[in-house]
């Protein structure tokens, strides 16, 4: 029985591969694969489509509504939270290697087992029609210019990653994403105008650091915060969460934690969020601030109804679906099962065909395996 197309395929493309993990840095099948991936969707996780795992860390596609699978943000897993890993399947494996770079010793490594990585790529690099992929990676490592960086990762990792994400994700959606985080991480007190901006597949952490620069400048106006707020809260929980302390390579942090500032700005005491009164979602901010802890998520499916349906916005409906998987995971380490019915109904109402395969394919894969492990 498969998890999901992606996971198959790629199980069959490298069945019988040796070194993978030692070389690529991951691993597409596992003799206790049915266990690992029973326990993601065990905690409500049915809205990535797992791929790949390493030692501690697991490797997912989002399914994003706007997107073909395999043009889909892929994410590093850790417990509840995802953060972002690279913009697509075919970027996976340069994006793979870049995490190696943060160690000086692993510029020699890739170099001298070069040959091998190329041959051991070459099977996803066609399934993703992506044989160039490993091109930037060869030239940067060869590039003297890049020298003083790579020997110096704690000092200029940051720039190898920008200068990978600068070219892997050649996007104004991506300068527009560093224009922003350059200005907030420069300047602590900077908060930028509110404005609906589309920073691409940084647009969560993008509301998510925005909302957390604005809940910690104090002197500001609660009419000038609030919908920054706003913004942070209706993106789906679970993914891509920032502390106060932020830069820009990501880490995985709690949203559970991180929407604490958030959430508790839905006390009717403090006046946020007049504005929002009418919204579907403005009564799961008032159910959170209540008591998170024992929040299952059911608040969010009835809004993610009546977004659809009366709001006419099915994307904001998925990601109100997506949250209520989140919070049933976090607080009762099970899945939201009406969420998850849900989540199939609404794509195959609106026509996304791949993501409901991925749906009823893991909700099959649970259901196998649920009470076998």
């Amino acid at each position: 029985m498969r998890l999901n197309k992606i996971h198959q395929d790629l199980k069959e493309l490298y069945k019988g591969k040796e070194k993978l993990n030692t070389i690529v840095g991951v691993e597409f099948s596992h003799q206790e694969e049915a266990k690992l991936y029973t326990k993601i969707l065990q905690v409500g996780q049915w809205y990535v489509a797992p791929f790949s795992f390493e030692t501690y860390d697991s490797y997912a596609i989002k399914l994003s509504p706007n997107k073909k699978i395999l043009e889909s943000p892929v994410y590093l897993r850790s417990r509840w939270d995802h953060s972002l890993f690279s913009n697509n399947l075919a970027n996976f494996l340069p994006m793979r290697q870049l995490k190696m770079l943060d160690t000086s010793d692993f510029v020699q490594y890739i170099l001298d087992d070069w040959q091998l990585l190329e041959e051991l790529s070459l099977p996803l690099r066609q399934y993703t029609n992506s044989l160039d992929s490993l091109e930037f990676l060869k030239e940067y490592l060869h590039n003297d210019d890049k020298l003083k960086y790579l020997e110096n990762p704690s000092e200029f990792y940051t720039k190898i990653y920008l200068d990978f994400w600068n070219h892997y994700y050649d996007t104004p959606e991506q300068k527009k994403y560093v224009e922003l985080m350059n200005l907030m991480i420069k300047d602590n007190s900077y908060l930028p105008e509110f404005e609906i901006n589309n920073y691409g597949i940084w647009n969560t952490r993008a509301c998510n650091a925005i909302g957390q620069r604005a809940y910690n400048l104090i002197d500001i106006e609660t009419e000038k915060k609030e919908n920054q707020f706003w913004h942070s809260f209706i993106q789906s929980h679970g993914f891509d969460p920032v502390e106060f302390d932020f830069g820009f390579i990501p880490y995985t942090t709690s949203s559970n934690f991180q929407l604490d500032t958030i959430i508790s700005k839905f006390n009717p005491e403090l006046s946020y969020f007049s504005k929002m009164k009418n919204h579907p979602l403005y009564e799961v901010g008032q159910i959170l601030s209540k008591n998170k802890n024992t929040y299952d998520g059911d608040a969010h499916i009835k809004a993610a109804k009546a977004i659809d349906e009366e709001l006419n916005d099915p994307l904001m409906a998925w990601d109100a679906l997506v949250s209520a998987g989140y919070w049933g995971g976090v607080n009762f380490g099970q899945p939201n099962m009406n969420a998850w019915k849900a989540a199939i109904d609404l794509s195959e109402k609106h026509g996304w065909t791949e993501i409901n395969e991925v749906l009823i394919d893991q909700l099959e894969f649970y259901n196998h395996y649920k009470d076998k492990i």
